[in-house]
């Protein structure tokens, strides 16, 4: 595994670490938003191992379901995961009337640990 592929698994790591201490702290939305970039950093990081980039999330989302949802390497429920904890973090972050439940902060982090689990065992 190369240098830039490992710090985005650290980073990955790091905000799991981050959502289970606010998911204690019960700041709900605050989970979503770090659980979705540790999937984010994960995808980033396996799509890496095949020298695809991408600019934006948007992008990263696309080409994971292109490179590894499409190709079977990875189930294509792992894709809906990440497209809706992209949707929910945006939601949360940036509209004010959106309340996340305890349930779905907890729901959220456990997909993203799975999500980083599933990229890590993808890369080899």
């Amino acid at each position: 595994m190369n240098r830039e592929v490992q710090q985005r698994f650290e980073k990955a790591a790091e905000c799991i670490d981050d959502a289970e201490f606010l998911l204690e702290s019960k700041r709900y939305a605050s989970v979503v938003n770090r659980a979705y970039y540790a999937m984010f950093h994960a995808a980033t990081a396996v799509l890496l191992t095949k020298d695809v980039i991408r600019g934006s999330h948007s992008g990263v989302i696309s080409a994971f379901g292109q490179f590894f949802v499409a190709t079977g390497i990875v189930h294509a429920l792992h894709h809906q995961h990440l497209r809706e904890a992209f949707d929910l973090r945006q939601e949360s972050d940036y509209e004010a009337h959106v309340e996340v439940s305890e349930t779905e902060a907890g729901n959220m982090l456990n997909r993203a640990m799975d999500f980083v689990d599933v990229c890590r065992r993808a890369c080899g």
